[in-house]
């Protein structure tokens, strides 16, 4: 069920720019706390999707104004809100995907899944890949002025969001399901036992 929700919290994540990181922030933190029943680190990661709350906000606000009557562009009229929210974004994304991929990896370990240990290694890899992109775009903006690495670096971030929301669903199809199989298999074999010993006690 964790994995679910927080695979919806990347879908809202998909539609950031429009400030519904208003959404997607909660769900994920929900959804990660729920996950870290397996694993203590989604705990980290659930903690770590609260500050991309900031930026949400900052960007629905900025949106909803000039439907209010304010023609004020917040990204200019406070540029170092407008800096503080960025890079507190991209810092929280890095630490959101670091314990998911950390957890995934301390699973896969245990259960001895290679490919899904792999696919977690790649996933921080090329994730953390953008977000240093991004960031170097952000602080050099005043000396790097291209517009074509601003659309590079906008592809980037929109292609690891996929790859993350993917990743997210392979947790959700393969961690899950596995932990379900394993408690179910418990459960069938108490029931056995239990059935075992009413045998015992007729005889």
């Amino acid at each position: 069920m964790g994995f679910g929700i927080a695979f919806l919290g990347y879908c809202f994540l998909l539609l950031h720019p429009l400030g519904l990181g208003v959404i997607a922030s909660p769900l994920l933190a929900y959804g990660f706390f729920l996950a870290s029943r397996l694993d203590r680190y989604f705990a980290y990661s659930s903690v770590a999707a609260l500050f991309l709350l900031p930026r949400g906000l900052f960007l629905l606000i900025n949106i909803l104004l000039p439907f209010l009557g304010f023609e004020i562009d917040l990204a200019v009229k406070l540029p170092y809100v407008e800096l503080a929210t960025y890079t507190m974004f991209f810092v929280a994304w890095f630490f959101v995907v670091l314990y998911h991929c950390l957890a995934v990896i301390r699973i896969a370990k245990e259960c001895e899944h290679k490919k899904l240990q792999a696919m977690a290694n790649r996933q921080l890899y090329i994730t953390s890949l953008v977000i240093f992109f991004s960031l170097s775009m952000l602080i050099f903006n005043n000396v790097i002025d291209d517009s074509r690495l601003v659309m590079v670096s906008y592809i980037a971030y929109y292609i690891a969001l996929i790859m993350n929301l993917y990743f997210t669903h392979t947790c959700l199809v393969l961690i899950t399901s596995e932990s379900q199989y394993e408690k179910d298999k418990r459960y069938v074999a108490e029931q056995d036992m239990k059935a075992a010993e009413r045998r015992a006690r007729r005889k």
